[in-house]
């Protein structure tokens, strides 16, 4: 299979990629409207708690509010990876890989999974305090993967730079 071109690796890994940012756009923006409604789940209760069509109980609290923030939280680290890579296999595309900025995004990949880890971690310690239920499931392959990016993005940052030099050599 072809690497560049119609029909490549490339372009499909990148049709892929374009549907999979749809749909975390989508559940992003559900996802805020969501935090930014929740505060107002109880006055909305107590508007139609006396109404005798509609029979609502229960109500948002503090470990919902910590569960949803952790969903919006992984979204927007997974569509920041996804643009990073989507931009990345840009560059493949159009025949030229080893340039310094996919070495900046394959870093910024890095430190986009970092934080997200972080983040877990912190959600994590907010699920015991206030028990909600967010997961902490990080494993071995996660932190390997994490130092997979960043030693990607030095390949290509020297890659970058030998493209440079031979590009100037006559």
């Amino acid at each position: 299979m072809r690497a560049i071109g119609k029909g490549s690796l490339a372009s499909i890994l990148a049709m892929g990629l374009h549907v999979t940012r749809i749909i975390l756009l989508i559940a992003l923006f559900g996802l805020g409207a969501a935090i930014i409604l929740m505060p107002f789940v109880p006055f909305i209760i107590d508007i139609f708690r006396d109404s005798e069509d509609v029979r609502i109980s229960g109500g948002a609290d503090l470990s919902d509010f910590i569960e949803v923030t952790h969903g919006f939280v992984s979204i927007a680290v997974m569509l920041f990876v996804v643009n990073r890579l989507l931009e990345i296999l840009k560059t493949l595309r159009f025949g030229s890989p080893f340039v310094r900025e996919n070495a900046e995004r394959f870093r910024s990949v890095g430190y986009a999974l970092l934080i997200g880890e972080g983040a877990k971690f912190a959600f994590g310690f907010l699920s015991i305090i206030f028990d909600a239920d967010v997961s902490i499931n990080s494993s071995m392959i996660t932190w390997i993967a994490i130092v997979a990016v960043f030693v990607l993005a030095e390949v290509f940052h020297e890659g970058a730079r030998m493209k440079e030099e031979q590009d100037l050599t006559v």
